[in-house]
This record gives structure tokens, C-alpha cells and sequence, in this order.
């Protein structure tokens, strides 16, 4: 059942994240509406020459969004003075695993540094989860380019990869599908309100990406926003993975390992 997520078909994947109180607050009242205001955020180009990227507007993008945003119950805020969400919008594509030959980020311009109490600098924080259960293995003058394949495989979603939480195939499935080269969306959801008084406090996150290969980054827009539209302001544990056009949902959660002595002792 779950051969076909390496890439073998055009698949959204889709990682959607809400905090507690926010899932608490929408469980008592699921026909709320929400009001929100969308701002554009950092664009990634990537590191492949694609002219499709440079043709679609954050406009368009935002259309789309608009659209199915208003599913989950939340539309645009009628004047600038209102609003519950401050929605930020990072948008793009890259080959995110792989390619350790050539960087299209610069950390500094997205995250500062982080300085561990040994001395060591990261230009990202890498939690004991994040840490992959090979970097021992890695030599020093690699380990700026693993970094670097986090930091893309969290931008999709896909940080999963390098945690010591999920199983080999797990781990596996998410690597093919991060390798391939991927569009990309990722919209956080921030406490307007809150923000106006200075304080940042994220409500909800999804991040959603499809494969760029075979199709512009134009064709790709319309579904990776009609498979999110199910998903925006809502929370899965695992990362969720259809076509726009299938009503099926496939999860790429834990793998249940049934024991052979088990097994045999029931047949």
C-alpha cells in the first residue's frame, strides 16, 4: 500500500501541525469562522534553473490559498484594523537531499546562529531528535551539507528523516520523496491580536509540497492547494500523502512489525 509515495505517482504531501489550545478552541465551536490577513514570505528558488517559478505571482498563489482556506472556516479580514491570523507564506522549490555540491540557502538570512554551551556553532537549532542516528558517522567537513539537508527536509516537512522516532522505512520513504525535488508551500498561522502587541505566537502550521518534476510550478499550485484545503488549521501526527484527486487518505505513520513467532503460533 505504501510503494507507490516514493514518487512512482504525483502525490501532495502534506504535514499539518496546530497547538493545543488552538485545536481546544476550534473543537468547541468547528463552525467559527476566522478572519486573516496574508502576508508573503521568503521565496526559495532553488537550485535548478525552472522559468515556471519566475511566471506565478504571489497573487496567484494567494488566490488559490483564498480559496481553500475558506473550507476550514477562515476568509480574508475586511479591513486592515481586523483580524484573528496573520498567515505568512513561504513558497518555492529546490532538490532538497543529495546535494551537498551546491547551496541555494543562506542561513544567516533565516535563522541566526545557534552557540551549544560547548562552543559549537549551528545555524539552526538541532535537537537531540533532529540529530540523525548516523552523525557520528559523518566527518566534520560533511556536516554543513547534512545541516543543510535538514533545514530542507524541515521546510517540506520531512525532518522526520533524521530523527531517531520514526523507522527505517519511514525514514526511507521520506528521503525518496524529499530527493526527487519538490514544490513547495508552507503557511504558519500566527495570533494577530497577540502580534499587534509584540508577541509571536504560532496557532498553526502546514507544510505541503508535490514533486516539481514533469509539470511548472503553475500546474502544481491548484493541487497542492486543493489537497490542503483539507488540512489547513487542523493536526495530524504524521505526514499525509494524496493526490488532489483521490478521496482516499494515506498516512505515513508506524510500521507494525508482526512477531514471526506470533505469527506462526496463530496459523
Amino acid at each position: 500500500m505504501l510503494q507507490g509515495l516514493s514518487g512512482e505517482v504525483n502525490r501532495v504531501a502534506v504535514r499539518a501541525e496546530a497547538s493545543i489550545e488552538f485545536r481546544q478552541n476550534r473543537a468547541k465551536d468547528d463552525k467559527r469562522i476566522q478572519s486573516y490577513h496574508l502576508v508573503e514570505g521568503k521565496f526559495f528558488g532553488g537550485d535548478i534553473a525552472d522559468s515556471s517559478l519566475d511566471e506565478v505571482t504571489f497573487e496567484e498563489i494567494a488566490d488559490q490559498l483564498a480559496l481553500n482556506l475558506k473550507r476550514q472556516n477562515f476568509v480574508p479580514a475586511e479591513t486592515n484594523d481586523v483580524g484573528d491570523l496573520l498567515i505568512l507564506v513561504n513558497y518555492g522549490a529546490s532538490r532538497f537531499l543529495g546535494d551537498r555540491d551546491r547551496y541555494g540557502f543562506i542561513f544567516s538570512d533565516i535563522l541566526p546562529p545557534v552557540v551549544k554551551p560547548s562552543g559549537e556553532v549551528y545555524d539552526y537549532p538541532l535537537t537531540k531528535q533532529a540529530i540523525p542516528k548516523f552523525w557520528g558517522t559523518i566527518l566534520p567537513s560533511e556536516r554543513m551539507g547534512v545541516k543543510e539537508q535538514y533545514f530542507r527536509s524541515m521546510v517540506l516537512g520531512f525532518e522526520g528523516v533524521y530523527s531517531s522516532k520514526v523507522t527505517s522505512y519511514e525514514a526511507y520513504i521520506q528521503r525518496q520523496l524529499a530527493g526527487e525535488g519538490r514544490y513547495f508551500i508552507y503557511v504558519s498561522a500566527f495570533d494577530l491580536p497577540l502580534l499587534r502587541k509584540g508577541e509571536k505566537k504560532i496557532l498553526w502550521t502546514t507544510r505541503y509540497s508535490i514533486r516539481s518534476i514533469g509539470q511548472s510550478f503553475e500546474e502544481a499550485i491548484k493541487q497542492l492547494n486543493t489537497v490542503a484545503g483539507h488540512y489547513f488549521g487542523k493536526h495530524f501526527d504524521h505526514i499525509i500523502n494524496k493526490r488532489s484527486t483521490d478521496p482516499s487518505l494515506v498516512e505515513v505513520g508506524e510500521i507494525e512489525v508482526i512477531d514471526e513467532g506470533k505469527r506462526n503460533s496463530d496459523d
